[in-house]
């Protein structure tokens, strides 16, 4: 037995265990005691085995000091298929121990265990907490006020103006909280703690003039921040505001916070003002109940990790709030390592893993994922194909690939109903950082030209090479248009979209920005009869909207359709046939660009023009053939009417949309007039739509353009085709790489075509009810209903008085007699009836008994001031407005109530006695 534990000549080991291939140890068990030896043989595969896959690799210490080199000779526990000792490479090693923060006590501490649970049971985590429980109130409220100090230090005042920052008013302002900080505050709105915080960061805080004490960490970078002073001071109200000394009127860039309800205010004074002796006896209360920044710390992190200064921050010695510096554990780990390695692994797979004594610290955190479970996670995450260019460590979930693999990898058994998470397969996936930086790994190794256009220009070369009937990204190119601009341009379309693009009648183009960042996808949709739905005929990705780019987009689709279907585009007032309608946005870009290329396409055909045969097809501009086919969609057009609602009359506003329709008015002039004369925004309106875009009115007045009354009618007012084709495409995602919109949007496309064939072949719908004329017209009447419904609910409600407002119904005098009878002198007022307002309706909100007031003999209605106007009359039934001499109140009586009681007035002296609020208000005013 002991010439088995013999490793070499000179070393033995008191224990050996073994580990099957695959095996992951993270924690290799090392001698009990000083100068104890285990052995760990790892048995490998051969045929698989990388230096990535080496055993050291998976071990969560990190190894490194006292490196030994790399000798060779021979190691007597190894050996190959004639049980002859291995010549091996061997490596001497050991423990890097741990970092630790300057604030931490010095405990010792050891371990020499491979059991998971055991590394668990003494990790510091797991151990007593020194900073007390974390759920009492005066903890957090101690915490979040350090922690917004903190932020104040780093951040400081950072004006947006750098002139704000040579302020000379900052003597004057300094006694904001004296008699006028009142006004002052209430001109300064300012910040809200909770806002501050959130807007600020840290990563690009300026560290230079940090007041009192703050010592930050020397990797951050350096802002230029103002000269001004923070001070907390208190308004008129004791509400509390902190302000940069250079805050004022004229300088209100600079830093003005206010609502500082979740911050311990004397706390957060004594901090701002460097009060020492609130600080430590508020730091010292702290402590005693087990945290605060008094308090030893516990935080531990590999030495392999690049932070340098401890994330909590901590009270020094000589008073000084900073955090603490990373340092190396202050006792020498013992623990050693040699690693025997055959030089022939094919012979003798196998690999000898020596650990000596143990470690003199507690054992790291698992931060480092094992490279077999890399692995398996590279695996798992290239089954989601083209999807990994939008993958994210959220979005991964929402793939079935990636799941149902991660199900098989752990043999999930659904314990207790919960889903398997990446979290379950090693702890250091718990780290969504660590998990998106080896998705972005897999995601270079998969697409090395990135997810962007050369993506796409790789893409467009793979399929140029493939089948006509495969392809679908049909180029990717960069053209130079005007001054020198730069247009990206991908057009993806089949050749089924061809052919229904060549034989469409009528098109609708929208163009849609929230598809892919920083591209806009350009759609062209139309209606297939045949199979009742509505076709995406082209998808395109551009980067302008200008008309030249609109321009080379239409050549570019057009001369794709043709060359797939082998017939060219036509249109119908150019060739006779062809495209008869094309509905569109009131974007100029596109209107402009499809007229320019019409004019391309007519420039050879001296052709007249049917609607004008004194005019030739090639002598026509862009805007004269627009108005041949061109349609802006009404629905567009009345949302921007709508937004001038409010600034223009109903008769302007009614005129204005009277111009989209295909019936003739009786005088459009007339019409134009009372637009123009609407005031200043009806007149800049009027003039983009007749000077600005010219092509709008013709495109929205039929009588104007030169289109088919017939043509007009049958074409779609609206573009919501596109809109739905847009909707469809938000439904796969918004926000993607270019990479994932082409992608999703193929398999968008290649469904519809599948889903057609389906319908032509099996008769199979889509939909339960096929979309026919019938059922679209019906379906349109059920939604204006809808809508119509929902506008005049909005408009009762917007209709309905408030609690506090009177009902604006029409109002007559009714006199309220009151019977006289002898009271105290202290309550003498001089009115004897009382003018109350009764309405036609029932006002149901403000539950108000209307009608004329009976069994009341008749009196003289008497005023107590003179006579009002109707503006000074307030139904506001306060004792505030009621004590203003100007004031005339006017008391309702609930339903509650059957009937008002009877008051005894004396005859000699008139009084008030029905006012519920201003009963003796007016007590000392006598009758005059």
């Amino acid at each position: 037995m002991q010439g088995r534990h013999r490793v070499t000549h000179k070393t033995s080991a008191h224990a050996i265990v073994e580990h099957p291939i695959g095996a992951i140890v993270e924690y290799p068990q090392t001698g009990h005691r000083v100068g104890e030896s285990i052995a760990h043989i790892f048995h490998v595969d051969p045929s698989s085995f990388t230096p990535s896959l080496h055993p050291k690799s998976s071990f969560q210490y990190s190894l490194g000091d006292g490196h030994g080199g790399q000798i060779i000779g021979q190691c007597l526990m190894l050996h190959d298929t004639s049980r002859q000792p291995v010549s091996c490479t061997k490596l001497r090693t050991t423990c890097k121990g741990l970092k630790i923060c300057s604030g931490r006590q010095h405990e010792i501490s050891s371990h020499h265990f491979t059991n998971i649970s055991e590394v668990l049971a003494h990790h510091p985590s797991a151990a007593q907490p020194l900073r007390g429980p974390a759920n009492t109130a005066d903890q957090e409220l101690s915490e979040k006020t350090l922690a917004f100090f903190i932020a104040l230090n780093l951040r400081g005042c950072s004006p947006h103006s750098p002139a704000d920052g040579h302020d000379d008013d900052s003597t004057v302002n300094l006694d904001m909280a004296g008699d006028g900080g009142v006004d002052t505050v209430d001109d300064f709105e300012g910040l809200t703690a909770a806002q501050y915080l959130d807007s600020i960061s840290f990563d690009t805080s300026s560290d230079a003039d940090l007041p009192i004490g703050c010592v930050p960490s020397s990797r951050r970078s350096v802002k230029k921040k103002c000269n001004g002073k923070l001070v907390m001071q208190f308004d008129a109200y004791n509400q509390p505001f902190i302000r940069c000394s250079l805050h004022s009127r004229t300088a209100r860039s600079h830093l003005f916070i206010r609502n500082l309800q979740e911050s311990d205010t004397h706390y957060l004074q004594a901090l701002i003002d460097d009060n020492r002796r609130v600080i430590t006896e508020c730091e010292q209360l702290a402590k005693s109940q087990g945290y605060g920044p008094l308090m030893p710390c516990s935080f531990v992190t590999s030495p392999s990790s690049q932070k340098q200064v401890c994330p909590h921050w901590h009270r020094q010695a000589d008073g000084t709030l900073k955090q603490g510096v990373l340092r190396k554990w202050a006792h020498n780990c013992t623990a050693s390592f040699d690693i025997f390695v055959p030089e022939d692994i094919v012979a003798c797979p196998q690999i000898l893993v020596l650990c000596t004594n143990p470690h003199s610290h507690p054992p790291p955190v698992p931060v480092k994922t094992p490279p077999p479970l890399i692995d398996i996670f590279h695996g798992l995450v290239s089954l989601m194909k083209w999807k990994l260019a939008d993958a994210t460590p959220r979005r991964i979930y929402l793939d079935t690939a990636f799941v149902e693999g991660l199900h098989q990898v752990l043999d999930w058994r659904f314990p207790g109903g919960r889903d398997a998470m990446l979290q379950d397969l090693h702890p250091s996936f718990a780290n969504l950082d660590h998990v998106r930086r080896l998705i972005n790994t897999m995601r270079s190794t998969m697409y090395p030209n990135g997810t962007g256009f050369e993506s796409a220009c790789r893409l467009a070369n793979e399929h140029a090479s493939l089948p006509l009937e495969q392809r679908y990204i049909r180029c990717a190119e960069t053209h130079v248009i005007e001054r020198g601009v730069e247009l990206k341009l991908v057009v993806c379309m089949t050749s089924r979209m061809s052919s229904h693009l060549v034989q469409a009648k009528r098109l609708s183009i929208d163009t849609s920005f929230k598809r892919a960042q920083g591209w806009q996808e350009f759609e062209i949709e139309s209606w297939d009869t045949e199979h009742c739905r509505s076709v995406v005929s082209a998808r395109a990705f551009t980067t302008s909207q200008s008309a030249k780019a609109h321009l080379i987009l239409f050549q570019r689709i057009f001369d794709i359709a043709s060359a797939d279907t082998g017939l060219p585009f036509s249109f119908r007032h150019i060739h006779g046939f062809g495209c008869e309608i094309v509905i569109a946005d009131s974007h100029k870009g596109q209107g402009l660009g499809l007229g320019m290329y019409c004019v391309e396409l007519s420039r050879s055909i001296s052709t007249p023009c049917a609607s004008e045969p004194h005019r030739r097809l090639c002598d026509l501009s862009p805007y004269d053939h627009l108005r041949r086919f061109y349609r802006l969609c009404v629905a567009h057009f009345k949302r921007n009417v709508h937004a001038l609602r409010t600034y223009v009359s109903d008769e302007v506003y009614s005129a204005m949309l009277s111009l989209s329709t295909c019936e003739e008015h009786p005088d459009i002039q007339r019409t134009l007039n009372t637009i123009r004369r609407g005031g200043p925004k009806a007149a800049a309106w009027l003039k983009d739509k007749l000077e600005g875009t010219k092509f709008a009115l013709p495109a929205l007045y039929q009588p104007m353009s030169l289109i088919p009354l017939a043509l007009w009618k049958a074409s779609p007012s609206t573009t919501n085709g596109n809109e739905q084709a847009h909707r469809n495409a938000y439904r796969e995602g918004i926000h993607l790489t270019l990479l994932a919109g082409i992608m999703k949007g193929m398999k968008f496309d290649q469904g519809a075509t599948s889903s057609m064939d389906v319908h032509a072949t099996f008769g199979v719908s889509t939909r339960d009810q096929e979309a026919t004329q019938v059922y679209r017209a019906t379906r349109c009447i059920v939604r204006q209903t809808l809508a119509q419904k929902k506008r005049c609910k909005s408009s009762q409600i917007a209709a309905t008085p408030q609690p506090s407002q009177p009902p604006t119904t029409s109002i007559r005098a009714v006199t309220m007699p009151i019977r006289l009878a002898a009271v105290t002198p202290e309550h003498a007022a001089t009115t004897c009836a009382i003018t109350m307002p009764v309405y036609d309706i029932t006002d149901q909100n403000t539950n108000l008994v209307t009608g004329t007031c009976e069994n009341f003999d008749e009196l003289p209605s008497v005023s107590l001031h003179q006579s009002l106007t109707p503006s000074q009359i307030s139904t506001f039934n306060t004792l505030s407005l009621a004590l203003q001499p100007d004031a005339r109140i006017i008391d309702y009586s609930l339903t509650s109530v059957p009937s008002l009681p009877l008051i005894n007035v004396d005859e000699a002296k008139l009084h008030i006695s029905t006012y519920s609020s201003l009963a003796g208000a007016l007590g000392e005013v006598q009758a005059s």
